[in-house]
């Protein structure tokens, strides 16, 4: 039915596998579409179906019809067809590689340590210095920590899913990436400001942190389960602890994505690109290196006893923290603008 619409009854149609032989048939259908589309120079918002490669040129959507009507369709096909290299996991070479793996844990690492998350890493100390009981103190830092892990990597998830639902193969992924593109240059330079004024001990003109209304609210969260949480622990009742510092954990991994989901986005959007199994694999990882500063933190703490000299070392090395992250941000900015004006 398909074929008597859309050509002519003195057109033959055939059809011949792009495969050489059966030993290549395990290639999946994602690695002949990448080379196909790199081979023809496909912009990335057209790598989707329908897609239809013919002679030296290819069609996407309702071009392919467009052509057929006017005839260029057929004149194309008469050309002889291109041969094209396909290989196995080529589609994730780019990203795949320990050095893109790498990227992605060093880029989870500087999200936990970037000015937003800073905030948070205080306020975790205040709290975790509620009680001088090392049981209740560990098992807050356990339960806080991990608690940011799995409602961080829950976001991610979520994001991920949707990303490969409705952006990937679509014009939405061209906006997507126009838009993260534009805000990562603009936390760029937002950071190469901070880094110039925290250099300066001028903490008071810092920009890229939390709203103050948000900061004033996360504070009063924080002394609210810190009250209720001391109390509870002075009555030996470690259930109750749990469960506020679980819930404490949701609030603020909420309120806190509203700054370290800058880099977490583009992230995200990158490691769709990732077979499955592996982009869950990378987004654990990355959501590990986020919490990891929070781990080393409740370490020196319960240790140590002392919350002061982690607070005093993060304010002396605050101004290298915002030049890390502004590296990042010129990084990802990179990466955006090479996909975004290639295509």
């Amino acid at each position: 039915a398909i074929r008597s619409k859309l050509f002519p009854e003195n057109v033959q149609v055939s059809t011949t596998s792009v495969l050489e032989s059966n030993e290549d048939e395990d290639l999946l259908t994602e690695d002949i579409r990448f080379a196909f589309s790199n081979f023809y120079e496909v912009p990335d918002n057209k790598r989707a179906t329908p897609l239809m490669f013919v002679g030296d040129t290819y069609y996407y959507d309702s071009e392919i019809g467009d052509a057929i009507e006017n005839g260029e369709f057929f004149d194309n096909a008469a050309l002889d067809f291109l041969e094209v290299n396909i290989e196995a996991d080529a589609a994730y070479n780019n990203i795949k590689g320990f050095i893109g793996f790498l990227s992605v844990l060093g880029a989870g690492l500087l999200d936990g340590f970037n000015p937003c998350a800073i905030a948070l890493l205080l306020m975790f100390i205040s709290l975790v210095g509620f009680t001088e009981n090392k049981k209740v103190l560990i098992i807050v830092s356990v339960t806080y920590i991990l608690t940011m892990f799995l409602s961080y990597l829950l976001i991610g998830l979520g994001l991920l899913t949707a990303v490969e639902s409705f952006v990937k193969g679509s014009i939405i992924l061209d906006i997507v990436q126009w838009v993260i593109f534009v805000l990562v240059v603009i936390f760029f330079f937002f950071n190469v400001y901070d880094f110039i004024v925290s250099r300066n001990e001028d903490y008071g003109k810092i920009k890229n942190q939390l709203p103050k209304w948000i900061q004033r609210m996360n504070k009063r969260i924080m002394k609210t389960f810190a009250a209720s949480m001391n109390e509870e622990g002075t009555k030996g009742n470690l259930w109750a602890v749990v469960l506020l510092t679980f819930s404490l954990g949701v609030i603020m991994s909420l309120t806190e994505f509203l700054c370290t989901g800058q880099i977490y986005g583009g992230i995200i959007l990158g490691i769709s690109h990732f077979k499955e199994a592996y982009a869950y694999f990378a987004l654990i990882s990355y959501n590990f290196m986020f919490v990891l500063p929070m781990i080393v933190i409740a370490v020196i703490s319960v240790k140590s006893e002392s919350i002061n000299s982690v607070s005093n070392w993060i304010r002396e090395h605050l101004h290298i923290i915002k030049l890390l992250n502004a590296l990042l941000f010129l990084g990802i900015a990179i990466y955006y603008g090479f996909r975004i004006f290639k295509g």
